[in-house]
């Protein structure tokens, strides 16, 4: 018994060094820019980031007082340029992804260090 425990161990360490370590809820993370959803203040789409309610919306997100990064899709990066001059203004940082593992439509999120309770993002109504 105590060699099959021993081998289960082993092949758990072999596919962890393939592989890497496993992670929590990946596809949710490749949704929202690299993040857990739970710490996301708002996000908008790429196509909300191209009106100026979309602007809005997370120019006023920035305002909150939890938020403590700003990230943007490197494909949103012209236009959330007002998003970054403000950020910088506020001591946010902010930073720019480019995986290309990242899936869906979110262009911008503004997040906090720990979970927030946000029921409905920007980005998620229609």
């Amino acid at each position: 018994m105590r060699s099959s425990k021993k081998s289960s161990e082993l092949e758990r360490t072999i596919r962890t060094g393939i592989h890497g370590t496993p992670q929590l809820r990946p596809d949710e993370k490749r949704r929202f820019l690299g993040f857990f959803k739970e710490r996301v203040i708002q996000a908008v789409t790429f196509k909300q980031i191209q009106t100026a309610e979309g602007l809005q919306v997370m120019e006023e997100a920035l305002r909150d007082s939890r938020g403590v990064e700003l990230v943007i899709h490197k494909k949103a990066r012209t236009r959330a340029m007002p998003l970054i001059v403000q950020a910088r203004k506020q001591d946010l940082d902010f930073t720019i992804v480019s995986n290309p593992n990242l899936q869906g439509e979110v262009a911008v999120i503004l997040v906090a260090k720990d979970a927030v309770d946000v029921p409905t993002l920007y980005s998620e109504q229609n």
